[in-house]
């Protein structure tokens, strides 16, 4: 055997903690959430001349659950290990859209409304951490009672 095919042998995800169970549930959420936010934004489309409404709709909704649902989660981790990948890391990964965030920007941008693309982006950012902040609190209140 040489060097080559005993690299190829060792399995490189064991070692950072990714089980092919892992790599499922983060797949079948982030396809989920991927379709769901494909979905609403092509129901709610936005012109090139508008505030991004429904991008930043999907970004909030997604910041708010990510907050609320990290304390949620993790306090049912050792019960269910694979329900934080697949609601944290796949589907709100997938709902949650920041590159359609950034395309929005430059469209807005190049179509002379840049000024709607900077409160985009701000109003994502910052009402993004807010709603982690404000959902994470509340959420951590649920799992302590």
């Amino acid at each position: 055997m040489t060097d080559h095919d005993d690299i190829l042998e060792q399995a490189a995800l064991p070692r950072l903690g990714l089980s092919p169970g892992v790599l499922v549930a983060i797949g079948l959420g982030g396809a989920l959430g991927t379709v769901a936010r494909f979905l609403l934004s092509s129901a709610f489309s936005d012109s090139a001349r508008q505030f991004p409404t429904t991008t930043l709709l999907i970004n909030l909704s997604g910041s708010l659950a990510i907050g609320l649902l990290v304390p949620l989660v993790e306090n049912l981790a050792a019960r269910v290990p694979l329900l934080r990948p697949f609601v944290i890391v796949g589907l709100l990964g997938g709902w949650t859209t920041y590159s359609a965030l950034a395309v929005d920007a430059v469209t807005l941008a190049q179509h002379r409304h840049g000024w709607l693309g900077l409160l985009s982006v701000a109003l994502t950012l910052g009402g993004g951490l807010a709603l982690v902040l404000g959902g994470n609190s509340l959420g951590t209140r649920l799992v302590t009672r």
